[in-house]
């Protein structure tokens, strides 16, 4: 199994899915699956590639343990981040209305299948 056939199966099991991608922490993607909405997945996890960074520093400081997953929700979307190893994440971009629940369960689900491709 390949990055995009993992990202796809993500996509396609959770309603209002919009893309999935896998960052590396410089904020440069390994492989991206976008329902053709529009929405640029991989830029917008490169974006958010500086706040996950930011996260892992800040849980350190305060004791709080490995950051494990960002949730960013705005007037659009929701984007779901999941850190898949020491240098990468997963990102799932969300509509408004999509099911965030069966959304982070899908993401836990692949993530030992993308730390095998990493």
């Amino acid at each position: 199994m390949d990055f995009k056939t993992v990202l796809q199966k993500i996509v396609e099991n959770v309603d209002g899915a919009m893309g999935a991608a896998v960052i590396g922490e410089d904020g440069i993607a390994i492989d991206q699956f976008s329902t053709g909405t529009g929405f640029d997945v991989t830029a917008a996890g490169a974006e958010y590639s500086t706040i996950i960074t930011s996260a892992k520093k800040a849980s350190q400081s305060f004791g709080l343990g490995k950051t494990n997953e960002v949730l960013i929700s705005t007037e659009k979307a929701t984007m779901i981040m999941m850190i898949t190893s020491t240098n990468y994440f997963v990102t799932l971009a969300l509509s408004l209305d999509g099911n965030l629940g069966r959304g982070r369960l899908e993401m836990k689900k692949a993530i030992p299948e993308l730390e095998k491709l990493l």
